[in-house]
Order: structure tokens, then C-alpha cells, then sequence
């Protein structure tokens, strides 16, 4: 199965001046993860220009291992995540194709 996922930065996570520490210990690992699992062909994307948020798809084999994913990066409770499931361009050809044949 194929997923959106979005994340974005939830506003005043951490004080500014933190932000090496945090780079550190909670970002960089994190990217490091994410990076692992694109080179893994585990998901496809990245982070959004000039902005605190990223987008990727991902393939997982239920709603629980993308959750587990995602879960399991030190920044997630940093994070604003929406999961949305996708369907194959085909597949959505398919469906409308029957309703339009309905329609006749």
C-alpha cells in the first residue's frame, strides 16, 4: 500500500537557542533515519524548501508499520504528521471509468 506523509514542525518545540543541541541530538538523527530509509527504497522524498516540514511516500504493508516508521524517528513528537492512504492511478481509472459506464 502506498501513503502521503507530511510532517510539519509544531511551533515553539524547542527555545531557539537550544536549537544546536537539538540539531544534535534529536534533528540530525532523524534525517539520518529518514536518509537511511530512501537509500533503503523503504519511502521517496524530502524536505520542503525554506521550510520546517517534509513529504513522502512511502510503501508499507499496513497502516501500523508506517506508523511504527515514523514512530521510531527521535524528532517525531516534534512533528505535526498526516497520513493519508493512496490509491494507484489505475486503480482510481478504473473507478471512474465504472461510474461514468454507470452514469450511461
Amino acid at each position: 500500500m502506498l501513503y502521503l506523509v507530511s510532517a510539519e514542525l509544531i511551533e515553539n518545540s524547542f527555545p531557539g537557542e537550544a536549537f544546536p543541541q537539538v540539531f544534535k541530538q534529536v534533528i540530525r538523527p532523524s534525517l539520518e533515519s529518514l536518509a537511511k530509509m530512501v537509500d533503503e527504497k523503504k519511502l521517496t522524498g524530502g524536505v520542503l524548501a525554506t521550510q520546517r516540514a517534509g513529504a513522502f511516500i512511502v510503501e508499507a504493508q499496513s497502516n501500523e508499520e508506517v506508523d511504527r516508521m515514523f514512530a521510531s524517528l527521535p524528532f517525531w513528537g516534534m512533528l505535526k504528521w498526516t497520513v493519508t492512504p493512496l490509491i494507484s492511478v489505475r486503480a482510481a481509472m478504473e473507478r471512474d471509468q465504472k461510474a461514468a459506464d454507470a452514469m450511461k
